[in-house]
């Protein structure tokens, strides 16, 4: 008895640690409102057009659904291409934010560090404080 006590103990210790992390809720650092649930991928197929917000994000209209895509790293190319191509995982192309997914564009390829969904008055109010630099419709890739 006293060893499966000795046992129990630290695993409920470590599931109550556990939980807290995984219920844990992120901002984005810039305070914007994004959808509260957990990450979606983008579905390439899906993406109806694309706005260039500077060299380091972008948003996407995939329909129903918008989203904020953040790079890691500045692509100075970005605001002057006129088509792009986003390349996800090996299996199903969806873009989630992972390692090895990248936006390809006038042949530069540039990592994505995160995919985040956002409400439609965010990707609204985003897209219409970028009007001037000029929306660029998604392009079928090269």
């Amino acid at each position: 008895m006293r060893h499966a006590l000795a046992l129990a103990l630290p695993l409920a210790a470590a599931t109550t640690l556990l939980a807290g992390c995984a219920t844990q809720a992120t901002t984005p650092p810039d305070g914007s409102a994004a959808v509260p649930h957990p990450v979606e991928c983008i579905d390439p197929s899906l993406v109806r057009g694309w706005v260039y917000v500077d060299d380091e994000q972008l948003l996407v209209d995939a329909g129903r659904r918008k989203y904020r895509v953040r790079l890691a790293e500045r692509c100075f190319a970005l605001g002057t291409s006129p088509g792009l191509v986003f390349k996800g995982d090996h299996v199903s192309n969806r873009v989630c934010g992972h390692a090895g997914e990248y936006v390809v564009f006038a042949h530069e390829r540039c990592r994505i560090h995160r995919v985040e969904r956002i409400d439609d008055e965010t990707y609204g109010k985003l897209r219409d404080a970028n009007r001037a630099r000029g929306e660029v419709r998604a392009g079928q890739g090269d």
